[in-house]
């Protein structure tokens, strides 16, 4: 058996726990192995519907007689693929994979009674061969299956008849020899996504002897995925399948003038490197399988407002990348939709298709009436939503639930504006407003050493609110100052190497008198710039270190090398990643030697405990023999060198190091410093990326002439945190530890007395929470800690 049949009970449990929006499950069915696409079909004679999964080593046939009910009748097997797509014409489905055997072709016309199968592998001595692997197919309205990314015409379109003599396909042309990831056909026009070129092509296949090429368009991550036409044929919609891609809408009326319209991102996860795969249209909304977000509805009956109106997430675990929904397919007649999930299996899912409410209008200047951009409009809704307006102070923005909600307008400069507005299922509110400047002051504050009280000169200090984003340094007196600032609510983060991070949360406007205090320690999580050394080999030809936001890079097989984001839970989203090209892995790994990355010293000549922690990622793989590459760190002291960590284990996603004591090591001194090296050994080529987040040292210093006041001192670590967060308590005496989340909710708290370790954290959910430290009830030491 390649699966196993899942109760509803523990359907609906599972999305009890996580939200969905107009869609409700009937019912699932979960498989031993990995999903890709799913298709329908609907036996004409009985109208009975049924779902036909793609799996890693076979074809799944699904009967949804009783949609609420699904249950598999019979299973295929054929060539282990990642890839399989699906497409129906008549009584016959068409499978392609990746792998060998050509095109499975399925004769359904004595469903549920008997089903059979034969592989399609045409020879083809004119143009190469023999048919093998095929990674995409589509079916148009006058029976043309089209082939793409074939081993035969370089991967370029394949022209098939499977109308005349049904389940008998024959070739009757090629397209031009140019790879096609995907195919959509409609009127005898053909839009190759062409992913490696980064553009969509239009063709004219009136003749398919001689197809046209009629105009070629990027989309924008130029990685052209997928595309699909618009009921009335005036709009393509569009994806790319890199992290944090849109879907977005073309006027291709003109082919002649392709104009782009709009774009969509799931609000919800908005920068969190969720990626896109297919979209579909039925009667003007767009159904979308969006990997890690599981299947989203957009309304697309306004294609310049693209408005998601419904959702349903199949994709339980955190992180983003190729996981989740790898399929959707709309064009049940019951309205039913199929959701194939990689990893937990089919959904068979009931819509509630709605129009989005729409918002639309244009912002001015109270006064001079000019044009506003960059201002920000939120609804006060349930729903996520993001929008802001133009060069022409125009904005386009809705949500799916109706009602009279709160929309706030604002930007920088200009004094907030909440107006209260209408919202109508179909109907577009039009809300003009005007926004009324802001008087400007200077922003002054400071920051001083938390343990000396002395002022901290040259610190780093960043201001950010919705509007703005801003950064400084303080002087020698530790004052910095801003002019032209206007009230909001900011985060103040601040930072020097030699402390850890400080950071604060308030609205601050001309009175405000701000002040942050840094605790001595190294951190560094790169939202700063501390001038690490980066250097490399002579020979080196590539993947020298970068303090960049991480860019994806695919190593094959729907598996991301450098995993395309920044370690969980820290500040900021940069990290150092060896050369951040994104692409294929093998375009900007380490190639031809080694590569270094380098601590600015730190002075731990007073510290008689030094704590080092950091994150990592190592990738080794590919080449002609066993991957034989390490990274690995070492601990300078200005006069030895010690390895303190290696590993040759390649795994694409941050971990947490080991807690390194230095001092275990070596000598502690005023000039020790961390480096990090990874490298190509020669002549193997191999793949060989890696990165380095969340550095952090925390320690305790030397007993000498201070006070017991000035000797406590908590430490904690690793922060962030997966399982249990370490916490060091020295010379605190009596007091208190209180723990509490974001909302202020105390959710655990003990009794101090002496030196202690705790171990604390390992049953608190994902999330930031607080821990102040009281002594005689007033607070001593608080931190920002994060659970992964």
């Amino acid at each position: 058996m390649k699966k196993s049949l899942s109760t509803l009970f523990i359907a609906l449990f599972c999305v009890s726990m996580y939200g969905q929006l107009n869609m409700q499950l009937l019912s699932k069915i979960s498989y031993t192995e990995d999903l890709n696409d799913v298709w329908g079909w609907v036996d004409e004679d009985t109208g009975t519907e049924y779902a036909i999964v793609g799996t890693r080593t076979g074809v799944s046939i699904v009967s949804l007689e009783d949609p609420s009910n699904a249950r598999e009748i019979e299973y295929i097997t054929g060539p282990r693929s990642t890839w399989r797509d699906i497409k129906t014409w008549g009584d016959f489905a068409y499978v392609t994979n990746e792998t060998s055997d050509g095109v499975l072709v399925i004769d359904l016309s004595d469903v549920p009674n008997s089903i059979s199968s034969y592989r399609w592998e045409p020879v083809e001595n004119a143009i190469g061969g023999q048919l093998s692997s095929v990674h995409n197919l589509y079916i148009d309205e006058f029976g043309v299956c089209y082939l793409a990314g074939a081993n035969l015409n370089s991967g370029g379109v394949i022209y098939v008849d499977v109308h005349t003599t049904p389940g008998q396909p024959e070739i009757i042309g090629w397209g031009p020899a140019i790879y096609s990831h995907d195919v959509y056909a409609r009127n005898n026009i053909l839009y190759s996504s062409e992913i490696y070129e980064g553009v969509f092509t239009a063709y004219d296949v009136s003749d398919p002897q001689n197809p046209v090429a009629l105009d070629s368009h990027g989309t924008p991550f130029s990685f052209t995925h997928n595309t699909w036409l618009s009921d009335d044929g005036n709009t393509l919609f569009t994806t790319d399948e890199r992290e944090n891609a849109p879907v977005a809408a073309y006027d291709v009326s003109d082919l002649s003038n392709i104009n782009y319209l709009d774009e969509f991102r799931p609000i919800q996860t908005l920068g969190q490197n969720v990626i896109p795969h297919n979209v579909h249209v039925w009667n003007d909304w767009l159904i979308i399988s969006y990997y890690t977000d599981g299947g989203i509805v957009v309304d697309a009956s306004r294609p310049g407002n693209l408005i998601e109106v419904g959702n349903f997430d199949s994709f339980f675990s955190p992180g983003a990348g190729f996981n989740g929904a790898w399929g959707a397919y709309p064009f049940l007649p019951s309205q039913t939709v199929l959701i194939s999930d990689i990893n937990s299996g089919l959904y068979v899912l009931q819509p509630n298709y709605v129009r989005a409410c729409w918002l639309e209008g244009t912002v001015t200047e109270k006064g001079s009436g000019n044009l506003l951009d960059g201002v920000s409009v939120h609804i006060d809704s349930p729903q996520p939503n993001q929008a802001a307006t133009d060069f022409t102070g125009t904005y386009a923005s809705g949500q799916a639930i109706p009602g009279e909600f709160d929309v706030t307008f604002a930007k920088s400069g200009y004094v907030s504006k909440t107006v209260k507005a209408n919202f109508e299922n179909g109907v577009v509110t039009t809300l003009d407003v005007e926004l009324e400047p802001a008087v400007p002051f200077t922003f002054v504050g400071k920051i001083i050493d938390d343990e000396t009280g002395i002022a901290v000169p040259d610190a780093i200090v960043q201001v950010i609110s919705d509007n703005t984003s801003l950064q400084t340094f303080t002087d020698l007196n530790g004052n910095f100052s801003i002019n032209s600032f206007y009230e909001d609510d900011y985060e103040v983060f601040a930072g020097k190497w030699g402390y850890q991070y400080a950071e604060k949360s308030q609205n601050i406007n001309s009175s405000t008198n701000f002040e942050l205090r840094l605790k001595k320690g190294y951190q560094d999580h790169f939202i700063f710039d501390y001038n690490w050394q980066t250097d490399a080999d002579a020979n080196t030809s590539s993947g020298f270190w970068e303090r960049e936001v991480p860019i994806g890079t695919d190593l094959g097989g729907g598996q991301l090398s450098n995993p395309g984001a920044d370690a969980e839970g820290d500040y900021g989203d940069i990290a150092y990643v060896t050369d951040n090209g994104g692409g294929q892995a093998g375009s900007f790994d380490v190639d031809d030697g080694n590569v270094y990355l380098t601590s600015p010293i730190m002075d731990l000549s007073e510290f008689d405990d030094a704590i080092l922690t950091f994150d990592y990622w190592f990738i080794n793989d590919g080449g002609n023999s066993a991957p034989n590459d390490e990274f690995k760190v070492e601990v300078n002291n200005g006069s030895e060198t010690v390895e303190i960590f290696k590993t040759t284990e390649s795994i694409s996603e941050w971990l947490h190091s080991d807690t390194f004591h230095l001092q275990d090591y070596l000598t502690l001194t005023d000039q020790v410093s961390v480096k990090y090296t990874t490298g190509d050994q020669p002549q193997t080529g191999h793949l060989v990326e890696a990165g380095v987040d969340v550095f952090n040292v925390v320690g305790n210093k030397t007993v000498g002439t201070e006070t017991l006041e000035e000797l406590v001192k908590v430490t904690l670590y690793p922060n962030p945190f997966k399982e249990t967060l370490n916490i060091n308590v020295r010379n605190f005496g009596e007091g208190t530890m209180v723990i509490s989340n974001t909302l202020g909710q105390r959710i655990e708290q003990r009794k101090l007395d002496g030196d202690q370790t705790i171990f604390i954290g390992a049953n608190w959910p994902s999330g930031v929470y607080f821990a102040t430290f009281l002594k005689d009830d007033k607070e001593v030491e608080s931190f920002r800690l994060v659970k992964q």
